[in-house]
């Protein structure tokens, strides 16, 4: 039997029956190709489905038996060496994954669910060539050097934000690479470490051995290091020792969760750092999210829409003559997009912004006074490339329009699945 994709069509994986792991290799084989992050398979009773998140959005790709699925879930128990007969608890693992010309690290969670079924996710692991290098990301030259700038400092506290999945633990991987840490010591906490960061001492959260994000960043503070990396700042421990040790003449790089530069600086007062503190110790906020690429393959051009210029003119972007809606075709699997890129604003804190800081400010205070400095907000920064061809009004209504200020419907239908 072939596999059979979501529109009834039959798919390029392999045939169902293939022996051993190739069930799973071609599973992952066509995430890879179709560019996704994460592999989802859910089983109900007699039925299963596998889906994949592809640029942020979910797909649903094939379904299969239920006798198929425990087949494939034993399949990724076994590529990542979890005990195959422990179903009643979650388990945890990493497999790596190869076809001879492309390579991936694959983490695994397997856990049961109700009444007597079982679901796993793999997450398939940014390749080092997306992180190694900060152009992949997105970032202009301009803000590469103001980002390169900030961190040739030798102490201040660095916060990269953005919701989940919005590329944030990439963007510090990146960074690192912006640095010189041949002549510092570099120390990092995680949870987990997706890559070995050349010349970071790397630790990685572990409750079962008693390392708990308080007690690494403990031992990390004691053990003379010049840069200090938080995978991410989560509770008030995790936000104080950063502040504390950016306060301490050291440079300290984390993310965050928040929409943006003004979210971040209010969640760090929220997990109890006073605003005193995070005036003498911030120096750069970089918020960020990720857009979907157009497929360039497909794009159709058309005029710009009075509502779609008035969003423009309202961020203070020029309109262009027209703007490009997705298609899809086969060179982009009939998404319409390939592939995403960075949206960044960049927050650079100088003393005076600390000592208004220091005060105590609101939340919209903060936003109000970023603008005031000249800082672009990634709402902007989205729609620069709307007119520049790159994404679409559609990507932007899906992911910002709660943000934009705007009470009226969006200028299109907002969809979270396809073109």
């Amino acid at each position: 039997m072939n596999a059979v994709d979501a529109t009834g069509e039959s798919s390029s994986m392999k045939p169902l029956n293939a022996p051993k792991n190739e069930l799973l290799s071609a599973v992952v084989a066509e995430a890879v190709a179709e560019g996704a992050t994460d592999i989802h398979l859910d089983t109900w009773n007699e039925r299963a489905i596998v889906r994949f998140r592809v640029d942020g959005i979910m797909h649903e790709k094939l379904q299969v038996s239920a006798s198929d699925a425990r087949r494939l879930i034993n399949q990724v128990r076994v590529s990542a060496e979890l005990d195959i007969e422990a179903t009643v608890k979650p388990a945890e693992g990493q497999f790596r994954w190869s076809n001879g010309e492309a390579v991936r690290d694959v983490r695994v969670t397997v856990l049961p669910t109700a009444p007597s079924n079982e679901a796993a996710h793999l997450r398939l692991l940014t390749t080092p060539e997306d992180w190694r290098d900060a152009e992949h990301l997105g970032l202009s030259i301009e803000e590469r050097r103001a980002i390169e700038a900030v961190l040739n400092e030798t102490h201040g506290l660095a916060l990269i934000a953005g919701p989940t999945g919005s590329g944030k633990t990439t963007t510090l991987y990146a960074l690192t690479g912006l640095e010189d840490l041949v002549h510092r010591v570099a120390v990092s906490i995680e949870d987990p470490a997706e890559y070995d960061l050349p010349n970071v001492r790397q630790m990685e959260v572990n409750p079962r051995r008693g390392i708990t994000m308080q007690e690494g960043l403990r031992i990390l503070l004691r053990v003379d290091p010049d840069v200090l990396i938080v995978g991410e700042i989560r509770d008030p421990h995790s936000a104080s020792a950063a502040a504390q040790a950016a306060l301490t003449g050291r440079q300290v790089l984390a993310t965050i969760h928040g929409r943006d530069a003004a979210a971040a600086i209010h969640a760090m007062h929220y997990f109890a750092v006073p605003y005193y503190i995070l005036g003498g110790a911030l120096r750069m906020v970089i918020a960020q999210s990720l857009v979907r690429r157009l497929c360039r393959a497909c794009a159709e051009p058309r005029a710009v829409a009075d509502a779609e210029a008035r969003l423009f003119d309202k961020v203070g972007v020029a309109p262009p003559a027209e703007i490009l809606d997705p298609r899809g075709c086969q060179s982009c699997n009939g998404y319409g997009y390939r592939g995403r890129t960075g949206v960044f604003e960049i927050a650079l804190l100088d003393d005076d912004f600390g000592l208004w800081l220091a005060d105590g400010r609101a939340q919209h205070e903060i936003r109000n006074r970023l603008g005031e400095m000249g800082v672009t907000p990634v709402t902007t920064r989205a729609l620069e490339k709307v007119a520049a061809g790159e994404t679409t009004i559609r990507e932007l209504t899906r992911l910002f329009w709660s943000t934009l200020g705007e009470r009226s419907d969006p200028p299109v239908d907002v969809k979270t699945e396809g073109p």
